[in-house]
C-alpha cells in the first residue's frame, strides 16, 4: 500500500477513536469511559486501538495536542498582525471559538467531576500559551513576578471561560474576549487594545 494511503488510513482511524472518545465524554463523562466503550463506538478492534494509543489518556492527550496546535497557530497569527503595544492575548479568541463550537463537550467537562482531568490539562495548555506571550512582553520583570502574572492571566481566562459556558455561551464571543482582554491587561498595567 502506498505510504500516502496508509497515512490517510492512520489519520482516519485516529479521528474515529478521538470522535468516539469525545461523544462518550459528552454522554457519560471521561472517568466512566473505558477503552472497550471507545473501540465499540469507533467500531475498531482492540489491537487497532493499541496500535495507535497506549490507553484512553494518550487518546485524550492526542486530541488536546491537536487543540494546542490550533491555538499556537492562531496565537502566532494574532501576534504577528498586531503591534507589540496593542497586543492582547492571541490564544483567547481561538479557545473561546473552540469551546463555543464544542459547547456540549465543554458543558459536560465543566459540569462533571470527572471533567476535572480534562480541565486541568486545558489549564496547563493555557498556562503555557500565556507564559510564552508574557515572555515576549517587557512587563512584568523578574521571574517571580512573571510567574504570578502567568497564574493571574490563566486563572482569569479559565474563570471567564467557565462562566461563559455556564451561561450557555450566549454573550458574543468578541464581547467576552474584549472584556477579558481589557480586565487582564489593566491588571497587568498594560493598555487594552
Amino acid at each position: 500500500m502506498p505510504k500516502r494511503a496508509a497515512d490517510r488510513r492512520v489519520q482516519r482511524t485516529r479521528q474515529l477513536l478521538q470522535d468516539a472518545l469525545i461523544s462518550l465524554m459528552i454522554e457519560q463523562g471521561y472517568e466512566s469511559t473505558t477503552v472497550q466503550h471507545i473501540i465499540d463506538r469507533a467500531n475498531v478492534g482492540r489491537a487497532t486501538f493499541y496500535a495507535h494509543f497506549a490507553d484512553k489518556d494518550t487518546l485524550l492527550a492526542s486530541r488536546l495536542e491537536d487543540l494546542r496546535a490550533l491555538l499556537l497557530r492562531r496565537q502566532r497569527e494574532v501576534l504577528a498582525a498586531e503591534p507589540r503595544d496593542k497586543r492582547g492575548f492571541g490564544f483567547s479568541v481561538a479557545l473561546l471559538e473552540h469551546a463555543r463550537s464544542h459547547l456540549r463537550l465543554y458543558q459536560a467537562i465543566v459540569g462533571r467531576q470527572s471533567g476535572s482531568v480534562v480541565l486541568q490539562r486545558i489549564q496547563m495548555m493555557v498556562t503555557d500559551l500565556v507564559r510564552s506571550e508574557l515572555a515576549d512582553r517587557e512587563r512584568p520583570s523578574g521571574a517571580r513576578q512573571r510567574d504570578l502574572a502567568v497564574q493571574y492571566v490563566t486563572g482569569a481566562f479559565m474563570g471567564v471561560l467557565t462562566w461563559w459556558l455556564d451561561h450557555g455561551a450566549r454573550l458574543g464571543l468578541e464581547e467576552v474576549d474584549g472584556q477579558f482582554q481589557e480586565l487582564v491587561l489593566r491588571g497587568l498595567g498594560e493598555r487594552a487594545r
